[in-house]
């Protein structure tokens, strides 16, 4: 009995582990979790970082720039402006030097025309920018009749010179001139993009701003009215007041209340917009940051027209216009002329029945033609010269159209500022005189010569006096960009 106790206590050894292998399998685990325990508290700092991070805090400089840099409209004005310089490679490609394969096969069959040809070389062709064509290249040329083979080996060089229509730098770059023409037209389509997206970021900014500075203007009208309502209560009870009072000051609590909860969610509204103005996520935790401003340079009107005939995009692009408008007409005045061709052909070349005899290139040649195809009335031609003509005077009067509604655009907002200054100068009186009204009011109430009808009455003129003076403030400093705007100076040129 005794031996097998024995037996399976050595087996239980063998079975389990040393007691040091166990202590040692237990203090890594401990050091293990231990380890991941630690780690949890930096883990979760970073996570509350991150989420710090997916805070934004907007001033109007950051917002500007990142509207420039992130704005969604700004970026596919960037690629319209790419895809119309492909348009000048393509258009100026006319003038590379090309390698050309040829080639041409021909089989003849019938009574007496049993004619067999085939052709192949290479071709080198450049065109210059005053219409002149020239190419050079060889070709083997393989010819049978009737079982009778013959190889012709050839090398030439063949100059093409247009003599009335198509001759000269201005019908030859036209399509050229017309794709620059198009890809810088694409360029200020971009900048005004870009001045648009900075005066949309402005303008949702600032709005943002005013309703955050409302909702803070009706949080503190809401204390102290719970205060009002707290004494008119108290005063109820002692019967110092009439329930008339209590609800008096019920009802405006309640109305401010409600004009909280419409003012936080313009908030919201406000700021969902700046988000896909700024293409953040709409998720983004947003907040607007209003730095004192350093004192807004208005410029004299004198000045502000002068700055915008000098600067307004659309006054350069009508320019730009004008000037494409007249080299088309010379364009179209060069199109009526007949197509006249001098053509110029000299080559080497050999002809043997076998194509090594070919080599020698021992025979020459050349030619000099006149090649001339063309309407003789030309009427379709002579009709859009015309038109040409016309579409310079519209664009004419158009340029002048634009100057005097640029000019406009520049008074009307210069008197839209100064009607803002002074709606602020009668916003600061009205507020000073509210604060005059209210104090009065409680000195009255307090010494029981009046209900407190008037103190409401004079809170919700005091309340509406500072709301009229956030929204004059903030209509100027809009205002102000927008003069900016339309002088052409919001936004620095590339």
């Amino acid at each position: 009995m005794a031996v097998t106790k024995q037996y399976q206590s050595n087996k239980r050894w063998r079975l389990s582990p040393p007691p040091f292998i166990a202590a040692a399998t237990i203090v890594s685990v401990l050091y293990i979790v231990a380890g991941f325990a630690f780690a949890g508290e930096p883990a979760l700092s970073m996570h509350r970082e991150k989420k710090k991070e997916d805070k934004v805090i907007l001033t109007l400089e950051k917002a500007i720039d990142m509207a420039l840099k992130e704005n969604r409209d700004i970026t596919n004005s960037e690629y319209s402006a790419e895809s119309q310089r492909f348009n000048i490679d393509s258009a100026s490609s006319i003038f590379d030097l090309k390698l050309i394969p040829v080639g041409d096969v021909t089989l003849n069959a019938g009574d007496y025309s049993d004619y067999n040809y085939a052709s192949t070389g290479l071709k080198l062709q450049k065109k210059f920018v005053y219409g002149t064509s020239v190419s050079v290249g060889p070709r083997i040329t393989r010819s049978s009749r009737q079982s009778i083979h013959q190889y012709t080996t050839d090398m030439g060089i063949t100059i093409t010179q247009p003599l009335l229509r198509g001759m000269g730098k201005a019908f030859t770059t036209d399509a050229l001139q017309t794709a620059d023409a198009a890809h810088k037209t694409s360029l200020r389509n971009l900048y005004q993009t870009r001045v648009n997206a900075v005066l949309l970021t402005i303008s949702t900014f600032y709005d943002a701003a005013l309703q955050k500075e409302m909702l803070d203007l009706y949080d503190k009208m809401y204390s102290r009215l719970k205060g009002h309502s707290e004494i008119a209560r108290a005063k109820e009870k002692v019967g110092l007041s009439t329930p008339m009072d209590t609800y008096r000051v019920e009802i405006l609590l309640n109305d401010t209340e409600d004009a909280m909860v419409t003012a936080l969610e313009l908030l919201q509204n406000t700021k969902d917009k700046l988000k896909l103005i700024l293409a953040l996520p709409q998720d983004t935790e947003l907040d607007i940051e209003v730095t004192e401003s350093s004192g807004i340079q208005i410029p004299t009107l004198d000045e502000a027209i002068e700055t915008a005939m000098e600067n307004r995009i659309e006054i350069e692009q009508i320019n730009q216009d004008i000037l494409e408008a007249e080299r088309k007409a010379l364009v179209k005045k060069q199109d009526i002329l007949p197509d006249l061709n001098l053509i110029l052909n000299y080559g080497r070349y050999d002809t043997d029945d076998t194509i090594e005899e070919t080599t020698g290139l021992d025979s020459y040649r050349y030619s000099i033609g006149l090649n001339i195809s063309s309407d003789i009335s030309r009427t379709a031609e002579k009709a859009a010269y015309q038109q040409s003509l016309i579409n310079i005077k519209k664009l004419r009067i158009d340029a002048e159209n634009r100057k005097e509604d640029i000019r406009s655009q520049v008074r009307s907002q210069w008197l839209s500022l100064q009607e803002s200054v002074k709606r602020i100068e009668i916003r600061n009186k009205q507020i000073k005189q509210g604060e005059e009204k209210l104090a009065l009011a409680e000195v009255k109430f307090v010494h029981g010569m009046a209900d407190n009808f008037d103190i409401i009455e004079a809170e919700k003129e005091l309340q509406n006096a500072r709301s009229n003076l956030f929204t004059a403030r903030f209509d100027y400093i809009v205002g102000s960009y927008n003069l900016k705007a339309v002088s052409g100076a919001l936004v620095p040129r590339n």
